[in-house]
């Protein structure tokens, strides 16, 4: 039986489905009768505030026209939502939120990191996190906790299935300290993986609505997922009204950004100017 408490995992099978039942142009009551539920708690599990059963999904499936391995993918899914990722087990640095983003990173093909004043986390050294998480007025303990759970995140960059573009604003390079230089050190090694595209967008090319805030695009088909970062908390965004925006502000950005061979030269050239 489901567990009684939704994990991250009953999040992203919500969302999936219902971008499946939008794409097969069926409303939300009509969904909720073939199954025998109530629009109510079909909208709650479309947003994974409750867990669903196999028999729900393969419900569901069949009558949004779904079928072969994107139907075994799903229903494989649904069977497993009560084994929990790494990103549930031993990891006492992970909030709910983060619990969510690790889960739809896992299953991301493509993911697109808009960072314009920090260095995005996928591809923060350890020395750079801490540091700023301290200076956010993180306690030394809760520190290493986090830290832990985000160098985990980041292995995911290590898989070969997933294509990660980072955006970065220019002022995310600016420092002058050994914590700055290795940052740029070790973002000019990203660089040059397979998987992997960093970007600088210059700050006199940026655009305004750029300025706004970070946020990440995440390719989990058939959905695509932006978490929109705030102070302490964030927001997954999965309504194709809601991410429209961000998906035009990040080809904005890439219009703008200098490409992935300048930008390496630029990270090479930062770090070798940099006094320490």
């Amino acid at each position: 039986m489901p567990r009684k408490t939704p994990g991250p995992k009953a999040k992203g099978l919500g969302g999936e489905l219902r971008v499946l039942r939008k794409t097969a142009k069926v409303t939300l009551e009509q969904a909720a009768a073939s199954i025998g539920l109530s629009k109510q708690v079909l909208s709650r599990l479309e947003t994974g505030q409750r867990n669903i059963a196999p028999d729900e999904v393969a419900g569901l499936l069949g009558l949004y026209g779904v079928s072969g391995p994107r139907r075994e993918q799903l229903l494989t899914m649904a069977r497993t939502l009560n084994d929990p990722g790494w990103w549930e087990l031993n990891a006492p640095g992970m909030t709910q939120e983060s619990a969510t983003l690790a889960d739809y990173e896992d299953r991301a093909k493509r993911i697109t990191d808009w960072s314009p004043l920090l260095v995005p986390g996928l591809l923060q050294t350890p020395d750079y996190a801490r540091a700023f998480m301290l200076d956010d007025g993180v306690t030394p303990t809760e520190v290493e906790a986090r830290l832990a759970a985000r160098m985990r995140r980041q292995e995911r960059l290590d898989r070969d299935d997933v294509h990660y573009t980072a955006l970065i604003g220019e002022p995310a390079l600016i420092g002058n300290d050994e914590i700055h230089r290795e940052q740029l050190a070790a973002l000019a090694s990203a660089a040059e993986r397979p998987n992997v595209t960093v970007r600088v967008v210059p700050t006199q090319s940026m655009p305004r609505l750029g300025r706004v805030g970070a946020f990440m695009i995440l390719d989990v088909p058939p959905a695509v997922v932006v978490h929109v970062e705030m102070a302490r908390s964030g927001a997954f965004l999965d309504d194709e009204a809601f991410t429209t925006p961000y998906l035009r502000r990040a080809g904005r950005l890439s219009e703008v950004a200098l490409s992935a061979t300048l930008s390496l030269r630029r990270l090479v050239g930062l770090r070798d100017e940099m006094e320490v």
